[in-house]
């Protein structure tokens, strides 16, 4: 399961572990990718979410149109950091609820995780889990990141 093209600087395998660790049984990692606002790896789908796709370029188009989002998350992070919570050092993560899954993108600097997992899963026990595993500092201030192009 491991980047294998340098996307990331950190430790992949270290970041799945933790994660997987910290899911409650039958809770699932759906998808795993690791980002920068340029680029971005598919570490890991399951087989019920490559099942939904006709194909692997099916599905790739899809990540690919997910991954044009990537430079509106940070460019929020600069808002929420540069003006509308100024107290705030950065943002770790942002997770978006679905009735059939929740989307987490995990933030270290300029580089992030993209984390699909089952609805019901407790999100910040995996975002500690992430940050325990990887012992970096979680968070983005997205200041400079805001002209990122998508």
């Amino acid at each position: 399961m491991a980047v294998t093209d340098g996307t990331v600087s950190f430790d992949v395998d270290a970041a799945v572990g933790g994660i997987e660790a910290a899911l409650d049984e039958g809770t699932s990692l759906r998808v795993f990718a690791a980002f920068t606002p340029e680029t971005y790896e598919i570490v890991y789908v399951d087989d019920p979410t490559r099942a939904a796709y006709d194909d692997d370029a099916e599905m790739a188009a899809h990540f690919d149109r997910i991954h044009q989002y990537a430079g509106i998350d940070f460019s929020e992070i600069g808002l929420f950091v540069d003006d509308l919570f100024p107290a705030a050092e950065g943002v770790e993560y942002l997770a978006t609820g679905m009735d059939y899954l929740t989307v987490v993108r995990v933030f270290l600097g300029d580089e992030g995780l993209l984390l699909s997992l089952d609805p019901d899963a407790d999100v910040a026990r995996v975002v500690d889990a992430v940050d325990a595993a990887l012992d970096a500092d979680l968070g983005s201030a997205g200041d400079s990141l805001g002209a990122a192009t998508f």
